[in-house]
């Protein structure tokens, strides 16, 4: 009686397990779009980055060259603007704090996008000074995210 019990129980127990489970796999995977497009748009913000970085080359710097690179880059800040809905965070490379405290963390990216956008200003009125700022500013914005919004595991 008491082995009856004890694999009813354990049978049960599975059971839940397997209820449980179903409902955050389906969830996570309504959400795969936007994991792939924030982590491509981080990718590719990595790259345009160092793209800019060395088309800037004082009196012959590619100005062209550099504000197609800031409007890529000011395209990608966009697309991580719309990456982060409620409940994707089950599958991604990001802390929870992402979701629990939006506030700072949009605004981080806020700031990212701004460093984008003064990158193209920079650009067009060709001032070297302010295209090295903007991209300094962009990435010490970048890195202050990854140090509290990135999870390594």
């Amino acid at each position: 009686m008491k082995k009856t019990v004890v694999a009813k129980k354990t049978i049960m127990h599975a059971l839940l397990a397997v209820a449980l489970v179903i409902p955050i796999v389906a969830l996570a995977s309504g959400f795969e779009k936007q994991i792939d497009d924030r982590q491509n748009a981080f990718s590719q913000i990595e790259r345009e980055l160092k793209s800019a970085k060395n088309v800037i080359d004082g009196s012959s710097t590619d100005w062209y060259e550099l504000n197609e690179r800031s409007q890529a880059l000011q395209s990608y800040g966009d697309t991580l603007h719309a990456s982060f809905p409620v409940g994707s965070q089950n599958g991604s490379k990001a802390k929870q704090e992402v979701w629990d405290n939006p506030k700072k963390f949009n605004s981080l990216l806020s700031q990212m996008t701004s460093s984008f956008e003064a990158l193209e200003r920079a650009s067009e009125s060709k001032d070297v000074a302010k295209a090295n700022s903007a991209l300094k500013s962009a990435n010490s914005t970048c890195r202050s995210c990854h140090r509290a919004y990135r999870s390594r595991w």
